[in-house]
């Protein structure tokens, strides 16, 4: 978009053009350096990104997910949704809609699917599992493989919950919900 910084810490990229700014900004997947500054944002999207710093802003819709390091100074914003990020600081905004993850997302850290047992997904892999592991057909294999992704999905969850137990928790200093 010709915006200016090469996205390091000493020439963060700068987003202050109202000309050339989209109705829809999406950071994704980002450890660069941005700067947001002085704009109206239809829809801005930070997911799993880090250092970015949005200052006198007007956002209708905000989206942070799995971020940290991420500076809101003097913004308003209408909606807001917060996901697993953490590290993050929040100083002089105006919101009028907050939605947050619950801290407690998952019922135990040992096993982060308990809260989920009745998920579509886990019920149909755990019968696919013991079924085919029990019958006696040529095909029994199929139920590793399902065995291996109930795993999987149980390993996930637990390093997504760790990941952001070890961030810092976010700060917030004089914000408003108007």
């Amino acid at each position: 978009m010709n915006w200016e910084g090469d996205g390091s810490s000493l020439d963060p990229i700068v987003i202050d053009q109202v000309e050339t700014l989209p109705l829809f900004i999406k950071i994704s997947r980002s450890r660069s350096y941005y700067q947001i500054k002085n704009l109206v944002i239809d829809k801005l999207i930070c997911r799993n990104a880090q250092n970015i710093s949005i200052e006198n802003c007007t956002i209708k819709h905000l989206v942070i997910e799995g971020c940290e390091n991420l500076t809101l100074l003097n913004n308003t914003i209408l909606k807001l949704k917060i996901v697993f990020t953490r590290g993050s600081t929040f100083i002089d905004n105006k919101f009028a809609q907050i939605d947050k993850l619950k801290q407690n997302y998952y019922t135990t850290q040992g096993n982060p699917l308990v809260g989920q047992v009745l998920n579509p997904l886990t019920c149909c892999l755990s019968f696919i599992a013991v079924s085919m592991l029990l019958s006696r057909t040529p095909i029994w294999f199929i139920g590793l493989i399902s065995l291996g992704l109930l795993l999987y999905l149980n390993f996930s969850a637990f390093i997504k919950q760790k990941r952001i137990q070890d961030k810092p928790d976010n700060t917030y200093v004089n914000n408003m919900e108007v």
